[in-house]
């Protein structure tokens, strides 16, 4: 077995940082008894703040000064069963002048991840875990929807199906997103 060498100072002692090991620390676990998730309810989070009343512009209290408001989303239909998003085409376009895929994207996250958290079981959080994007046809102006719909709904996980029209009831990205049910914490 070769011998590891790690910096050391002038008299021979490691360099105390991450490049030093020892044997009580092992690398690439947490702590034992940490919790190795990021925390399932940070702030600013769209989708894993408390209830709240509707406010105007289709959008919660809690999910004022998310990237639904930065991008002008608007929630139409809220449930488990159905949720519905729109959002301009407008300040979310690339270069050439069409949606932007990451805005098609995250349109699409957003309205599964709307109707997770309500199917979310008591207790619970919803947490995207995998998003698959198609984009199919380009949108130009106007406003895009995103219709979700449940393809799966278990104890700890939800899959959605979601399409984004555009105004002429044209599909301009399909998409899926798994998502996670994790206890709050």
């Amino acid at each position: 077995m070769s011998e590891q060498h790690l910096p050391a100072t002038p008299d021979g002692s490691p360099v105390p940082g991450p490049t030093a090991r020892t044997a009580d620390a092992p690398v690439g676990f947490p702590a034992r008894g940490a919790r190795p998730f990021p925390d399932t309810h940070p702030a600013g989070s769209a989708v894993s703040a408390p209830a709240a009343p509707p406010v105007p512009g289709g959008l919660e209290d809690w999910e004022q000064g998310t990237l639904m408001a930065t991008l002008g989303m608007e929630v139409l239909e809220r449930s488990a069963d159905r949720t519905v998003v729109t959002m301009p085409v407008e300040g979310a376009r690339q270069v050439i002048g069409i949606l932007h895929g990451g805005a098609s994207a995250a349109l699409i996250e957003t309205a599964a991840s709307v109707a997770a958290r309500q199917a979310a079981p008591a207790g619970t959080v919803s947490v995207g875990a995998e998003l698959q994007v198609s984009h199919l046809r380009p949108a130009t102006a106007g406003r895009v929807t995103a219709v979700a719909t449940p393809v799966h709904r278990g104890r700890r996980t939800a899959v959605y199906e979601v399409s984004v029209l555009d105004e002429d009831g044209r599909r301009v990205a399909r998409g899926t997103l798994r998502s996670l049910f994790t206890d709050r914490g």
